[in-house]
């Protein structure tokens, strides 16, 4: 970046994440976008020059922590070393004039278009040049397509140098040969986030994502492979897959979506990858054949992140989704005869607009009948834009939030009652946290259990002379996957025994 201050001293950028999987990706990718401009990218935003703050707009409280955010980074400029805040993601997206006319302190918001020129935007702030206070935001909506992929992986054309920018038309592929560039930073943790596909072409009346990131659009396979391939080299054993709706990959690349059990079966022979996990599942498009895939595949966790958002009929019809209670659940029993130990999370929506004491009591007996070991519950959430935002019949903030908190307490009971299912297990354990210097036991995830979202396992090792389980301080490194019973569950996290053997495992 020809604009650093000091060509001695490495810029220093931090990059603070909200929101969902599909958010780190960016922000891995951001990373590594200035990584390859020459800067240092830092955790602590008080020690750097520029903070990006990756924002959401999901619901209320997203678009609140993420305004919030922005000006605690926008305070760094009088309490530290920072120099330049710039606002990127969803509401950099969505409401970019709102943000540039509320929060002036911070200096440009960059949209998607613009993500590939934030390093040169970054270096006009510090250097003093004029710079557009809103930068790079196109018009996304249903209907059209972004003009290219937002910061594929690697970038630099064949021939080329490793750190040359890249022409704008290279940036929608990886080139055949030559030098290539990961275009993304991964810390070394035991897991990644892989992005499949970006946008989404499905109208939910209470959801604005379409209108600012676009419509549906697939990565090709060879990239993901590649994609996969680094990440792998880099260190990552799971490979988490994320995109607006994981099970529309493919419906725009040759062969549609019948390829997905082919992506899995490809990455499942990526040398270093231990497990594969899918999220956000949109039931109306899973298909048998992909059911089976993922519960036949040894190295594709038997995870079902499905995308349900309600259950009851009439409320799922208003959200302009199909399916209620009866075929949801002929889905999950249909998975449970695939593998009885299959686990699932899920998101519901309550005090949707319309939604009745009826309505409450069908989500409430199909939560006691199936069990699912993971649920998220929010209160329905007025979005500008969206058709539920003007529907008749709103339920009012006071009745939607005790529903929620009825809800919140039955789940409570039936997550613990499906953790304790697991006892005496055996589980492939992929380590995350090692042993700590003050003693402290170290932790991981199975297959049950996805990064970020759910619960974690506790590893202790069990005396061979009296069976008894204590906190092991072995020697367990971060990446390794280790063989544990599980001994007990404390609410929905476990605690496992290192080196036992018998027992089932899980997928």
């Amino acid at each position: 970046m020809t604009s650093r201050p000091s060509s001695s001293v490495p810029l220093r950028v931090a990059i603070v994440t909200l929101g969902c999987g599909r958010n780190e990706v960016d922000s891995d990718q951001l990373a590594g976008l200035f990584h390859r401009d020459g800067a240092t990218v830092v955790d602590d935003p008080r020690g750097a020059d520029v903070v990006l703050v990756n924002t959401c707009t999901f619901i209320a409280p997203a678009k609140q922590e993420s305004v919030d955010t922005v000006l605690d980074a926008c305070q760094l400029k009088d309490d530290g070393d920072t120099r330049a805040v710039l606002v990127v993601g969803c509401m950099a997206q969505r409401y970019p004039h709102e943000l540039a006319d509320a929060i002036p302190e911070a200096d440009a918001i960059v949209g998607f278009d613009g993500y590939s020129r934030l390093p040169v935007i970054a270096g006009d702030v510090l250097a003093g040049r004029p710079v557009a206070r809103v930068v790079g935001v196109g018009g996304p909506h249903p209907g059209s397509r972004p003009a290219r992929r937002d910061l594929p992986l690697l970038v630099a054309p064949s021939g080329a140098p490793a750190g040359a920018a890249a022409p704008q038309d290279d940036l929608d592929r990886i080139p055949a040969s030559g030098p290539r560039f990961p275009m993304r930073r991964h810390d070394g943790r035991p897991w990644a986030y892989l992005k499949i596909a970006s946008g989404c072409d499905r109208m939910c009346t209470f959801c604005a994502i379409p209108s600012f990131r676009g419509r549906f659009r697939s990565r090709p396979l060879d990239e993901i492979l590649s994609e996969a391939a680094w990440l792998a080299s880099a260190g990552a054993r799971e490979l988490v897959l994320v995109s607006e709706n994981t099970t529309s990959w493919g419906k725009d690349l040759p062969g549609g979506r019948g390829l997905q059990p082919t992506l899995l079966h490809e990455l499942a022979q990526v040398n270093g990858v231990d497990r594969i996990r899918l999220m956000y599942l949109q039931p109306a498009e899973l298909t048998p054949v992909l059911l089976e895939a993922i519960a036949s595949q040894p190295r594709v966790a038997s995870y079902f992140d499905l995308s349900l958002q309600h259950v009851s009929g009439p409320i799922v019809e208003r959200m302009a989704r199909s399916g209620d209670h009866q075929r949801f659940g002929a889905i999950v029993r249909r998975i449970r005869e695939l593998d009885p130990w299959a686990a699932f999370r899920s998101n519901f929506i309550v005090g949707f607009p319309g939604e009745t004491e009826q309505d409450v009591e069908v989500l409430e007996r199909f939560l006691e009948e199936h069990v699912l070991d993971w649920v998220g519950l929010f209160p329905f959430s007025r979005e500008d834009g969206t058709p539920s935002d003007d529907m008749p019949d709103q339920v009012p903030d006071g009745l939607a939030h005790e529903r929620f908190l009825r809800i919140s307490e039955l789940q409570e009971r039936l997550a613990d009652e499906a953790a304790r299912r697991f006892v005496g297990r055996d589980l492939e354990v992929l380590v995350e946290a090692p042993a700590g210097s003050d003693g402290g036991a170290p932790s991981g995830r199975s297959y049950r259990e996805a990064p970020d979202t759910d619960g974690e396992i506790t590893l202790v090792a069990r005396d061979t002379r009296t069976g008894a389980s204590r906190p092991s301080p072995a020697d367990l490194p971060a990446g390794r996957t280790v063989t544990a019973r599980v001994v007990d569950a404390v609410g929905v996290d476990l605690v496992a025994a290192v080196g036992s053997t018998g027992g089932s495992g899980g997928g």
